[in-house]
């Protein structure tokens, strides 16, 4: 079963939490799609202290 996870907060301020999602075989496309249209929806994604955010 492919599977994917995506941040989706953080817990007590400092501790992230993940979202994984899981799709039938061969769909790994769908869950790339679903995946990335969170991440763009919902901005829960912090870089990491120290180092720079990522540019595209």
């Amino acid at each position: 079963m492919p599977a994917i996870t995506v941040p989706m907060g953080y817990s007590y301020g400092k501790l992230p939490a993940g979202l994984q999602m899981v799709a039938r075989p061969y769909a790994e496309g769908k869950l790339f799609t679903l995946a990335y249209a969170y991440e763009q929806a919902t901005h829960h994604r912090r870089p990491p202290e120290g180092f720079d955010e990522l540019k595209p």
